[in-house]
């Protein structure tokens, strides 16, 4: 291999960005940059770079279209794709097509210093170089959602397992989307032609759960009447997706090792081993270092699983991510159940952002899905939510949020409002918290009674319960406008 220069390309067409890598660089490193595709080309061919920040829209030849020529030269630059449109599918495919890395704009200058390191490092994955029989699948973008941090880290870990048929173990609390990610890679693998077979373990009976697995022979127990193929046949060349793998009794986790380790399944009833071909991808809810101390789950098994690990966080983690996925949620079902014209708030993403979702995405999507089919709102408010989401789950992690029991649903809406207004005011300076917000609030409900009995101060007084010269006084004290009333 060509020892690489002391050299990198910045191919950008953001002043701004080009300006801040380059300064950041510029003392240790030949900086080159480039604003459209087909210059970026010239120079790599010129050039032996040690890395490549690279964005996906450019002029003239695209981002991914340089990285996979890039990707063909005899010593092909550390490509770090940037953009500012940090979608799943842009990221796995960006790992897929051999980047070392993928970053998302505004980046931290930090993590720039840290991609620095790793590649001097050398701690890149060994990546095929040849990706042509690799298609970009369109599906993915509707499988997972999320622009957080965790999340891109996840979407580069499914790219980069794109290339192999490791065994992966996905961790997470229910409701989390561990299938989707199961599905997400192996629809991003060579396997992608073959079947994808999911096997639910605690929903079969435990002595069917062998036969299930493996399959049987005929006659070879009571109630096998003839010869069945397992799942694990069934997904010969492709991938077997076994959830929640921590209820599996410890008996099958034996024979189950022995698959891995063999590549051979043996059906019930056969003396015969059969030999396959699929990826096996686990997951559970479950703890399963915990469950070892406690002799509940193999260490042997646990370590032939978690070949690559992917943790996915609870919503509530990753709350940012709660506006992407209930504004997807609201198109797919809009499409679902013929329901247009739906939209969110900034009142109602704040409401869903308080709530600790302790049925993580799932949950969310059965809120968005009932919302949508029960309000008669074009706007989903608060309150249209506010009697499928439990309130007593609103922030249920902090004692101190604890309500009474005969609290009323008007009450906690106001509680809420003044929660998320003392939470953006609590780095301030503000003073008189409690005049601001009672002071605020009269003044608001003055104003909506006189609206409602249309500038009729009397009418308005007895709705307030107050006389009509204390309204006048009010009127006054608060300067409401006669264009308000």
């Amino acid at each position: 291999m060509t020892k690489r220069e002391k050299r990198i390309l910045i191919v950008d067409d953001e002043e701004s960005i080009v300006f801040v890598l380059k300064k950041l660089l510029e003392d240790e490193f030949i900086i080159d940059t480039a604003s459209e595709g087909q210059a970026a080309l010239q120079l790599i061919n010129e050039y032996n770079y040690f890395a490549v920040f690279l964005d996906i829209r450019i002029p003239k030849i695209n981002g991914m279209e340089i990285l996979s020529y890039s990707r063909e030269l005899a010593n092909p630059p550390n490509v770090i794709i940037m953009t500012a449109q940090n979608t799943m599918i842009n990221a796995i495919d960006a790992m897929k097509k051999g980047a070392y890395d993928y970053i998302t704009k505004p980046f931290d200058v930090e993590e720039i210093v840290g991609i620095i390191k790793k590649i001097r490092k050398d701690e890149i994955d060994a990546l095929p170089q040849n990706n042509t029989n690799i298609k970009n699948i369109d599906i993915l973008d509707s499988l997972l959602v999320g622009k957080s941090k965790v999340m891109q880290e996840i979407f580069k870990t499914i790219g980069k397992l794109s290339h192999n048929s490791l065994t992966v173990l996905i961790l997470g609390e229910s409701g989390t989307g561990k299938e989707l990610v199961a599905r997400a890679i192996h629809l991003n693998s060579l396997r992608n032609k073959k079947p994808f077979i999911v096997v639910n373990t605690p929903s079969v009976p435990f002595d069917l759960l062998e036969s299930e697995l493996f399959g049987h022979e005929k006659g070879s127990f009571t109630g096998a009447n003839e010869k069945r193929e397992g799942k694990f046949l069934q997904a010969n060349g492709g991938t077997i997706f076994l959830d929640e793998i921590g209820d599996m009794p410890l008996d099958l986790q034996a024979k189950l090792l022995r698959v891995i380790q063999e590549k051979e399944v043996e059906p019930v009833g056969s003396n015969k081993s059969i030999k396959i071909d699929v990826r096996i991808i686990a997951a559970t809810n479950r703890n399963l270092k915990s469950m070892i101390k406690e002799s509940k789950f193999r260490e042997d098994l646990y370590y032939r699983l978690n070949v690559i690990e992917i943790t996915l966080p609870p919503l509530r983690d990753r709350k940012s991510d709660i506006p992407v996925l209930a504004n997807f949620f609201i198109e797919k079902f809009a499409k679902e159940l013929g329901i247009s014209g739906k939209q969110l708030n900034e009142e109602s993403l704040s409401f869903l952002q308080s709530h600790n979702f302790p049925g993580n995405i799932r949950e969310l999507e059965n809120a968005i899905r009932r919302t949508m089919i029960m309000s008669h709102h074009s706007t989903l408010t608060p309150e249209d939510f506010y009697d499928i989401i439990n309130p007593d789950n609103i922030n249920s992690s902090k004692p101190s949020d604890k309500r009474n029991n005969d609290s009323t649903p008007f009450e906690d809406i106001i509680r809420q409002r003044i929660k998320n207004y003392l939470e953006k005011i609590k780095d301030t300076n503000l003073t008189d918290v409690y005049k601001t917000i009672i002071g605020t609030t009269e003044k608001i409900v003055i104003e909506e009674i006189l609206i409602l009995s249309k500038n009729n101060q009397i009418k308005a007084s007895n709705l307030l319960g107050i006389n009509r010269n204390t309204l006048r006084k009010k009127i006054k004290e608060f300067n409401i406008s006669k264009k308000i009333i």
